[in-house]
């Protein structure tokens, strides 16, 4: 009840679809059943659609939970591959979709950006030479074959003078590929990168300096939640002027 709670739309919502009046008035009436089966339910749940990194997720969900939470409403990660859980919110088939670099809802239109940034994070380059040096930023690729997560829209703008171009779905594969001499560079964030090369057991593989871009990453509800989206971002605002946002990352990297 709690999903049909946020995801329900009343029937005027579409246009006229020529059926009769009384199933019309029917849905109408079913529609503010599920209403008042809301407002008695409590907390309702927003399902929100997500393939980032690790530390990333975690600070999704924490600050999502503890922000939706002083607006009586939960949140569901579910993960999903990049470009298709952006493809699921701008269709409706999530609330939202997070996180993610701004200006999205240009490609995405039915995705409203809710500005006020979750995290901000540095986008590098993984390598196996440390002497390599990327100090041209992005134009800096151009002599080498570089692999990154298919649907991270921010890599894929940016891909254009890169010598060859290889697109996987798990970060795994990306370090995977750097092993065997497949590709140069590999790129994904410092943090999580950083925590997958030691996981992987991978001591050659390190992030160059400096950073090709640090970006803010936001949250993006899907249109049918517009009304929320001031609200939300006013909230994760006053949880950063109060304190409780530093608190909640801080718990994070203790964990």
């Amino acid at each position: 009840m709690q999903d049909e709670c946020i995801t329900s739309r009343s029937p005027y919502d579409t246009p006229y679809d020529n059926r009769s009046v009384m199933p019309r008035l029917r849905d109408s009436l079913a529609a503010g059943l599920i209403g008042a089966a809301c407002l008695l339910a409590g907390a309702q749940t927003l399902t929100i659609g997500t393939n980032h990194t690790p530390l990333d997720r975690k600070a999704l969900e924490a600050i999502s939970k503890q922000a939706l939470r002083r607006l009586n409403l939960d949140v569901q990660l579910v993960t999903l591959p990049s470009a298709r859980s952006l493809a699921a919110a701008d269709a409706g088939e999530v609330d939202g979709e997070g996180l993610r670099v701004a200006g999205l809802t240009a490609r995405y239109p039915n995705l409203l950006q809710v500005p006020e940034p979750y995290v901000r994070v540095a986008l590098v380059a993984f390598s196996r030479d440390a002497t390599l040096s990327l100090d041209g930023g992005w134009k800096a690729l151009e002599p080498y074959r570089v692999a990154h997560i298919r649907g991270w829209k921010v890599f894929e703008a940016q891909m254009g003078s890169a010598r060859a171009v290889q697109k996987v779905d798990r970060p795994e594969q990306l370090f995977q590929m750097l092993e065997a001499g497949h590709v140069d560079l590999a790129l994904y964030t410092r943090a999580d990168g950083v925590a997958l090369a030691r996981r992987m057991g991978l001591s050659s593989v390190a992030p160059l300096t400096p950073a090709l871009q640090e970006v803010d990453l936001y949250l993006y509800l899907n249109r049918r939640h517009e009304a929320l989206v001031p609200r939300l971002a006013e909230v994760i605002r006053q949880m950063k002027v109060d304190g409780s946002y530093n608190r909640v990352l801080a718990a994070l990297a203790a964990d």
